[in-house]
């Protein structure tokens, strides 16, 4: 049984004689002599097309290598204003501060104009607060997206600060009037004014 599973591997007499079994060439001695047949096709090949790819590869690797080299410097040469641009791109933590101080917001203005807007004239202190409530929010996810030094440059600017102050103070006056003097007729007042002012 041995000598069948030796002749088997050895491509040898299989009969079970004593003879001596010539041993066959090995894979890797047949491999490289593939090897070398082809190398020869090759070269013969590349002599007659005439092409090179090595060079070819070389010379795109070059070319391609070049073309980044002067869009990276056309980069750093960019404007300082394009450049701060680019750099103040939001973080997650910023983008998902906003997302749930907008979402919040969203939803307390969706509160007092579903809810409390038609019983404005029986109840107008919570449609005042709902609303006052949202206002905030939204203007809070904005610092959360921004950050608070360039929002409050944004808000207090020039051409921004009489909306700004105005805003602010309607706000803070529909709070008062809904949760400290509970005047009915303020707080649709002050309740107008800030819905105008958006």
């Amino acid at each position: 049984m041995l000598k069948t599973a030796q002749g088997w591997f050895t491509q040898g007499d299989s009969s079970g004689s004593d003879n001596q079994v010539k041993p066959s060439s090995s894979l890797l001695a047949s491999w490289n002599s593939y090897a070398e047949s082809q190398a020869a096709d090759d070269s013969s090949s590349n002599s007659r097309i005439g092409f090179d790819l090595e060079s070819a590869v070389r010379s795109a690797n070059e070319t391609v290598s070049g073309t980044f080299s002067v869009v990276s410097k056309g980069v750093r040469e960019l404007p300082g204003n394009l450049q701060s641009a680019t750099s103040n791109v939001p973080s997650g933590k910023a983008l998902m501060y906003f997302g749930l101080f907008l979402a919040t917001g969203v939803f307390f203005i969706f509160i007092a104009f579903a809810l409390f807007l038609p019983i404005m004239v029986l109840v107008p202190h919570k449609f005042a607060i709902c609303f006052t409530l949202g206002c905030c929010f939204i203007i809070g996810s904005f610092f959360a997206l921004k950050g608070p030094k360039n929002q409050l440059a944004h808000m207090f600017s020039k051409e921004r600060l009489p909306f700004t102050v105005i805003f602010i103070g309607c706000m803070f006056g529909t709070l008062y009037v809904s949760m400290g003097l509970h005047n009915y007729i303020l707080s649709v007042i002050f309740s107008v004014l800030q819905v105008l002012e958006l």
